[in-house]
C-alpha cells in the first residue's frame, strides 16, 4: 500500500488533511493475503471517508470487482465507482476531439447504464455506491486537460469535506434571491465536465 499526504504540512509539522492510499490490484498477480490486509485496514479505519473502485471501461465489472463491492456493502464502506480508460471508447484509436467524443458518447452512456444496474445491491446487501459513476482517462488530454480528472479530484475533496469553502456572507447577499455562485456538480457521466462552469 502506498500512502500520499495531500496538502503539505500545516505549519506545525503535521501532515496534510488528506491522505490518499493507493492499494495493489486484486487481479492477476495479486496475493490472497493482500486482500485480507486491505480489508482489515478498510474496515478498521475510522477516518476513511470513501473508497474509490476503478473499473476498466473495456473489461467492465469483473468477478473480482463484484466481490470487492460485496465486501464494501457487507462492511458498510462508503464507495464510489471510477470508470477508467474511457478514451478507448470515446476516441477508439483516433485523435482526441470534441466531435469524436460527442459521436461516441452514446456508447459510454450505454456502458454506464449497464454498470449502474450491476452495482446496485440486492435487498439487505448494504449501501450502494455513492454519487455518479465518474468517467476518466489519465492518458489522453482534450483541450489541455486529462479527461474527467477534475471530477475525480472534486469527488475526493467532497468526500472529505475539504471541497466546501466557508465564507462570510454580506447582508446584501443574504437579503437577495440570487442563486448560489458555488461549484455545480451535475449528474453527467461525461469526462469533459469541469469544475469551472
Amino acid at each position: 500500500m502506498n500512502f500520499f499526504g495531500v496538502g503539505g504540512e500545516d505549519g506545525r509539522g503535521s501532515p496534510g488533511k488528506l491522505a490518499v492510499l493507493d492499494m495493489p490490484g486484486y487481479g492477476k498477480g495479486s496475493r490472497e493475503e493482500w486482500g485480507q490486509e486491505i480489508m482489515k485496514y478498510l474496515v478498521g479505519r475510522k477516518q476513511l471517508r470513501r473508497a474509490f473502485l476503478l473499473v476498466d471501461t473495456l473489461h467492465g465489472l469483473k468477478r473480482s470487482d463484484e466481490e470487492i463491492l460485496s465486501l464494501f456493502r457487507q462492511n458498510a464502506i462508503s464507495h464510489q465507482i471510477i470508470l477508467s480508460k474511457v478514451d478507448r471508447i470515446l476516441f477508439q484509436k483516433s485523435r482526441p476531439s470534441l466531435a469524436r467524443m460527442e459521436q461516441n458518447s452514446p456508447e459510454l452512456d450505454r456502458i454506464c447504464e449497464e454498470l449502474k444496474v450491476k452495482i446496485q445491491p440486492g435487498n439487505g446487501e448494504g449501501p450502494e455506491a455513492l454519487g455518479e459513476i465518474l468517467a476518466c482517462s489519465a492518458e489522453v488530454t482534450l483541450e489541455g486537460k486529462k479527461l474527467g480528472i477534475d471530477k475525480v479530484r472534486w469527488a475526493v475533496l467532497a468526500a472529505t469535506g475539504l471541497g466546501e469553502e466557508k465564507r462570510k456572507l454580506s447582508l446584501s447577499e443574504i437579503s437577495t434571491d440570487t442563486p448560489n455562485d458555488g461549484v455545480s456538480i451535475g449528474n453527467t457521466v461525461h469526462p469533459d465536465s469541469s469544475l469551472e462552469r
